[in-house]
């Protein structure tokens, strides 16, 4: 529960962060009264969390498989593996997109060329923040929840 709990707020703040970096320098933007502006961005917000929780939902399925699986090993190692598992999450995505070639050209730079392109993109960091605050939100989720038991 914790897992999927922590995933959720991941991809929560993954989608603030995209927002916040929305175009502000639009002049256009000031002309719309204050409450129209907030509807559109809520409107915004509530399509990009769908949509970003239909990208995250297999990722959130295998990290509460791996909970399961390895749930006596986190519980003795509670913050290394909420440490470690963003960046486990942020190299299996990475992984992912260097596995998959965008063109003939770069199929032929071959697989750790890509995933080394793919570790230095900007685009991706996205994951690594989403998986950073999914670990803190396990980590201290699992402490107050650990508190409560005993």
């Amino acid at each position: 529960m914790r897992i999927a709990a922590s995933g959720f707020i991941g991809v929560g703040a993954s989608v603030l962060l995209v927002l916040a970096h929305g175009p502000h320098g639009d002049p256009s933007l000031l002309r719309v009264p204050l409450f129209g502006g907030a509807l559109r961005v809520l409107a915004l917000a509530t399509l990009l969390l769908q949509f970003a929780l239909i990208l995250a939902g297999p990722l959130i399925v295998v990290a509460i498989v791996c909970g399961l699986l390895l749930k006596r090993s986190i519980e003795r190692n509670l913050l290394r593996w909420s440490l470690a598992a963003p960046i486990i999450v942020w190299l299996f995505v990475c992984g992912i997109f260097a596995s998959i070639p965008s063109s003939p050209a770069a199929a032929a730079q071959g697989f750790l060329n890509r995933f080394a392109v793919a570790i230095l993109a900007m685009d991706n960091l996205l994951f690594l923040f989403g998986a950073c605050v999914s670990g803190v939100a396990f980590y201290f989720l699992s402490i107050f929840g650990n508190r409560r038991a005993a």
